[in-house]
Parts: structure tokens; sequence; C-alpha cells
């Protein structure tokens, strides 16, 4: 196959839009659609939406890019949010809603499970925490509250799972999207048969699992709606944070790939050597792309969901007030404001894992002006991540990053205090769909047209940091640390 003849469609079905897109053999966008949608949220800590509506949103966003493609495409990669869990009956029919990872009904449920079962080896055998937004705490909330539906379910499984059961018919769970289920043995990627029992079901409900090379093509009464797939081979699913560090080029253990979107990343994708054992510390997750490459990291609540809010709360909502604001806490020297914040106000996760974590701010005075708030929670993000690259460089000697996301866009001085605060340089990815990229990238593997392992690191500048600052931040740090170890003690 020539790669000049190569065509693809990366689907990036993400939490608040869907992408589609098409890329050549050289990794370049020819056209694109999105569609944005929206999530039901309830007050109990529900977030869900019906699956037959999210499935019409992606064949919305293929409808889009495809409207006038004659050249048929090859391949189809798909990147999708991990930790997704629905429930269908013996014919495919979803029975449940769509459950994001965002969705926490069943942090009581998780609990439970800390209590009766020993976390750190269930971390050590999954790679995950037991906590509400991976499927064991949530199989036991519906075994416990909605036990009619939890007995009607032959088959538990991720959206893409049921999306390409239904277009494809697959039977199978790709490894990536497994990976971030909370049920899969990282080791032999297989499923952990005690721990689903724990739970309330057997490991025949859920799908075997299938990896990359899984071949498969849209169904019969599809093709007739999408001519341009009549024979594009589709790949099974993969995580999106996996395909976001691709896209960026980190594919190798010594590079790390950092993203502050809404919420925050720092994840490591590399290709482990034969009989290398791979371990993480208790504070950050392990997931796979494949069965032969593997992703540590940890994540971040907070990001530029804290920026919007004190957007919000000091009235600089347009773009030209909120620029400003930027502006003025970025001239400001680091940690010069007097004051330690914590912020999660939208919990925590790596490397604590505190549903219920809140924010707190301490030194504040009549003298405290918006641009110190502002900076202050710049630096306590950074000291977010600051904890997780301390515990991932027990298990990957990092000694490049890569930054991307929607978040540092808007200022020019996150990126410096990251790197700051880290003492570690950082690249600034000028790439702006990273995610869809690595779908793409993922497919065209598939073919046999490039190499993922291959990839290099895109085009950006290279931020240094300051090693006087660097001192300075390190004294902040500590300040952070003590508060909130303050703040969860009750001290």
């Amino acid at each position: 196959m020539s790669q000049f003849t190569v065509l693809v469609l990366a689907l990036d079905i993400g939490t608040s839009s869907i992408r589609a897109s098409i890329y050549d053999a050289k990794l370049e966008p020819r056209r694109t659609s999105q569609i944005k949608y929206r999530w039901h949220i309830f007050a109990d800590g529900r977030v869900e939406i019906p699956y037959s509506r999210l499935e019409h949103f992606t064949a919305q966003a293929i409808d889009a890019v495809l409207d006038g493609q004659r050249t048929p495409i090859d391949a189809v990669g798909i990147s999708a949010f991990w930790h997704s869990l629905v429930g269908t009956d013996r014919t495919g029919r979803a029975l449940t809603p769509v459950l994001p990872w965002s969705d926490l009904r069943a942090d009581d449920e998780a609990a439970a499970l800390r209590r009766e079962l020993n976390e750190r080896r269930v971390h050590g055998r999954t790679g995950c925490r037991l906590h509400p937004s991976y499927w064991p705490a949530r199989l036991r909330w519906f075994r416990s509250h909605d036990r009619a539906v939890f007995r009607r379910v032959d088959r538990w499984m991720s959206f893409t799972d049921l999306l390409e059961r239904r277009w494809l018919g697959r039977a199978g769970s790709g490894v990536s999207q497994a990976s971030g289920t909370g049920l899969l043995v990282q080791d032999t990627c297989t499923w952990d048969a005690g721990l689903a029992a724990d739970c309330g079901i057997s490991i025949d409900q859920l799908l075997p699992v299938v990896d990359l090379g899984d071949e498969a093509q849209l169904s019969t009464r599809l093709l007739r709606r999408w001519p341009p797939l009549a024979r594009a081979r589709w790949v099974p699913a993969a995580g999106d944070g996996v395909l976001n560090n691709i896209g960026a080029g980190c594919v190798r253990k010594h590079r790390a790939a950092v993203m502050i979107g809404t919420s925050g990343a720092l994840r490591v994708l590399w290709r482990p050597r034969r009989g290398e054992r791979v371990r993480t510390r208790f504070g950050i997750w392990r997931y796979r792309l494949d069965a032969d490459r593997v992703v540590v990291g940890g994540a971040l609540s907070s990001g530029g969901n804290i920026r919007e809010w004190i957007l919000g709360l000091t009235g600089r909502t347009d773009r030209a007030a909120a620029a400003d604001l930027d502006r003025r806490a970025g001239e400001l020297e680091p940690d010069a404001h007097g004051l330690t914040m914590l912020p999660s106000l939208a919990g925590t996760r790596s490397p604590d894992y505190r549903v219920h974590a809140t924010g707190a701010v301490a030194g504040l005075t009549l003298a405290t002006r918006p641009e110190d708030l502002l900076r202050a929670a710049m630096e306590a993000i950074a000291y977010g991540f600051a904890d997780v690259f301390d515990d991932l460089r027990e298990t990957a000697t990092v000694r490049e990053i890569v930054a991307a996301g929607g978040a540092l866009e808007h200022s020019r001085a996150w990126i410096g205090i990251l790197a700051d605060v880290l003492g570690c340089s950082i690249r600034v990815c000028r790439e702006a769909e990273l995610t869809s990229r690595g779908a793409a990238a993922i497919a065209l593997e598939q073919l046999g047209v490039l190499m993922v392992d291959g990839l290099t690191l895109p085009d950006g500048r290279i931020i240094e940091p300051d090693r006087r600052r660097h001192e300075v931040y390190r004294a902040g740090r500590r300040r952070h640390q003590q508060l909130r170890h303050g703040v969860r003690s009750g001290k």
C-alpha cells in the first residue's frame, strides 16, 4: 500500500464533544467535524447520558466529515474517554445510561470496598484505586440501588464496546479501554475474576479482551450510510489519555506529556522490555495502549476549571478582561502573593483520590488582588503536578516533558510556572488536536504505514526552568503540603 494514497478517519469521543477527522499518511488533517453535547448532571453525584443519544452524536460527526468525501478511507482509529460503563441485555440493548469518569454516585460503595479489600493489592494488580470512577464501585452501586436492572444485565461494557458491537459486530473489549475499568489484571491483560466476584458479577458478563490487531469492518446496514468506509478497517478503541501522548510524540519512557484542559494529567507511555516488571506508586495509575505498551500517570481534578471559577468570581468573564488578568498574574514574582491555596473545588484524584476534598486559601488580606488569587491557583496546580511527578519518577526516569491543553493557551505564564516548579524543561506543543492525531497514528500503524514508537516530537518552543524560582517554589510547595495535611487531619 502506497502511503501517499492512504486516508484514515480518527474519531475522538470526548466528554464534551465528538470530533471526526480525516488524516493522510503524514498525519496531516484533511477535514474535521465536531458535535458538542452535554451530560445530565444530578445533585447526588450522578452524571449520565442515554446510550442512544451518544451513539447518535457520534454518527452525526461521521456524517458531517464524510459529506462530499469520495476517496475511500482505509482505516478508522477511535479515541474515547476512559472508565465509561453501560449494561446491556442479551440482545445488546442498553439497560443503563452511559456513565463517564466524572460520575461519582458510587462513592459509598468505593469506601465499602476499601474497608473489605486490600486496596494496595488491588492497585498492584489492576493499576487502579478503589474509586467511584472505576467499575468495581459502580457495579456495587447498581447491585444495591438498581437491583432489577442489575439482574437483567447480560454484559457490562464501555460505550465504545457497545458502539463497536452494534456497528461492527465486534464482540470484544479493546485492551486499552479495558485497562481503565479497574477490573483488568494489567500484567496478563485478563479480567480479575476474584474482584469481579466481589462486585457481584462473573467474568462471563464481561466481553473478551481483544488487542489493536483485531480486525473488523462496518456492517452492511451502515455501509449504505457511509460508502467511503466500505473497505475501512476499524481498530479497537483506545483511551484518550494514551492517544494524547502519542499525538504529542511522547512514546518513550523518558518523555512525559502534561495536559491542562478543564482538569490536568501527566503521563508516560512506553513499550517495556521483555521481562520488565512495571510497578507504580500508590498515588498514580497504570493503564495500557495494547498488550505490549503501558501508560502510567496521574490526573488532577483541577486545571482550567479553577481559572474559569476565578474569572467568574472576579467578574473577568469577557475575553479582554480575562486576558488582562492572565497578563497581570503572569507578571508577578513567584510565590510573592502571600497565599497558600488548595484548589480542590472538584475534589482530588492523584495522588490521594479524595472525592469530597474541598478548596481552601490561607493568607488572604484586604490587600489581596484578583491577580494574586489567579497566580496562587496556577502555582498550586503546578504543586499538584509536582506530587504526581515525584511518584511517576519512581517508575520512569523522565528527562523531557511536552505540554499541551486549552488552558495553557490562555496563559503563557502557566507553562513557565510549571517548568520552574518541576525543575524540568518543557516543550510547548503547537499541535491543537493531539488526541485525534494519536487515534490516526494508531490506525496508520495497524495499516503498516508508520510505527508509533518512531514518532518524533512536534515543533514547539522550549521553556527552561529558572533555578532561583525553583528554590522559591520548593518553599511554597512545602507550605502547600502542610496546609493540605492540616485540612485533611482537621487541624
